[in-house]
């Protein structure tokens, strides 16, 4: 037999058309095998697909039980947050607290982000100027002896803390200034 003349019988039929949550989908005949068997096969696979689509899907979207998001989202709120914070943080003069010359603009996108966060539970923490205690929930990159402080206090934070809901999502990074030792003020 010529190639013209011989054709699988499963090229010729004509493409399934499978009903799944309402959607009809329509398999090629070079998916399908004949049979009613193999279409509920197909069936089963397809609605397996597309529930691990719609689940997957969920996880990402929607809160986990137990009110917990997906910790791939909470990462990316706590980024946003840190970059809010640090983008507010060089607009901002920190002796006045106001925007610095023609940043006006541009503080004002940024305070709009930080309160959009917020009216989602996502708030940080910029613990500067307080007093350190090794109780504390930071991770301390340094130690730096400094003139003029009688206990220890957080001379700079690096990395906000971001708290989602009450719950800690990013700990906070921060340097702790030291009181100096006796062999510091001499010289020693």
């Amino acid at each position: 037999m010529s190639k013209k003349k011989h054709r699988n019988k499963y090229c010729q039929q004509r493409p399934v058309n499978i009903p799944i949550h309402g959607i009809r989908i329509s398999l090629p005949p070079e998916l399908t095998f004949p049979g009613r068997s193999s279409k509920i096969e197909m069936r089963a696979i397809a609605e397996s697909v597309m529930r691990s689509k719609a689940k997957r899907a969920e996880d990402h979207t929607q809160l986990k039980a137990g009110g917990e998001l997906d910790p791939e989202l909470l990462k990316i709120l706590a980024s946003i947050a840190t970059n809010a914070w640090r983008a507010e943080r060089r607009i901002v003069d920190p002796d006045t607290n106001e925007p610095k010359g023609d940043m006006k603009l541009l503080y004002r996108d940024v305070n709009a982000i930080r309160k959009a966060l917020e009216l989602l539970g996502v708030k940080t923490i910029d613990p500067t100027g307080r007093a350190y205690d090794s109780g504390m929930a930071l991770k301390v990159i340094s130690f730096e002896p400094t003139p003029g402080l009688s206990k220890e206090e957080i001379k700079e934070t690096i990395k906000p803390s971001v708290i989602w809901q009450n719950c800690l999502i990013q700990m906070g990074e921060v340097i702790v200034g030291t009181p100096q030792t006796t062999k510091d003020q001499k010289g020693e």
